[in-house]
C-alpha cells in the first residue's frame, strides 16, 4: 500500500482551539479507511467557529496552513457550548480552505480537505467513542488506521472536552 497522509487533531490556545488535524504517513496494508463513515450534509449545521493559520511560525503551518470552518449537527450544539461530553449521534465537520491575500483580507479558495468526527461510544470505543475519518478535495477517504492517529492526538490535547478541541463561539 502506498504511504498516505493522515490527519490528527490540534490546537490553538488563546479560545481559538479548532477541530484541526496534523499530517501522518501510514503504510500497513491491513489499515483502510472505514466505509460506515461517511460524509453528511453539513452546510446546514450551526457554524461553530472559524479560524485562519496564516504563518509558519504556527506548529500547524504545513499540515493545516489556511482557513478553518467548523460545523455542528444538533445533537453536538449544546455540548460544544458547555465543552462536552457529546452524546452518540454527535458529528463534527471540520473544512480547510487554501487562502490567499486578496488586498489585506485573507479569503478562502480551494478545499483542502473536509474531516468528520461522529460520535458512537460503542461501535467506537477503541478511539474514544469517536469515529474519525477525513475526506481531501476529490473526497477520497485519507485515514486509513480506524482514526487511531487521530485519537492519539485527540486524547493529548482535547481529553477534558470528551476529544473535542473547538468551542461554539457566539
Amino acid at each position: 500500500m502506498a504511504i498516505r497522509k493522515m490527519l490528527l487533531a490540534a490546537s490553538i490556545g488563546c479560545g481559538i482551539a479548532l477541530a484541526g488535524l496534523v499530517v501522518h504517513t501510514a503504510s500497513a496494508q491491513s489499515d483502510r479507511p472505514n466505509p460506515s463513515v461517511q460524509l453528511p450534509d453539513y452546510r446546514n449545521w450551526t457554524h461553530l467557529k472559524s479560524m485562519v493559520i496564516f504563518d509558519e511560525s504556527h506548529h500547524l503551518y504545513n499540515a493545516f496552513g489556511g482557513m478553518h470552518h467548523v460545523y455542528a449537527n444538533d445533537k453536538a450544539l449544546p455540548a460544544s457550548k458547555t465543552g462536552g461530553p457529546y452524546p452518540d449521534g454527535s458529528a463534527l465537520v471540520f473544512v480547510l480552505y487554501d487562502i490567499e491575500n486578496a488586498g489585506g483580507a485573507y479569503q478562502a479558495t480551494e478545499k483542502k480537505l473536509t474531516a468528520l468526527m461522529l460520535k458512537d461510544s460503542k461501535r467506537f470505543a477503541s478511539t474514544g467513542g469517536w469515529a474519525f475519518q477525513a475526506w481531501n478535495r476529490d473526497g477520497q477517504a485519507l485515514v486509513t488506521d480506524g482514526g487511531r492517529s487521530c485519537y492519539a492526538c485527540h486524547r493529548n490535547g482535547a481529553g477534558d472536552s470528551d476529544l473535542v478541541f473547538s468551542r461554539f463561539v457566539p
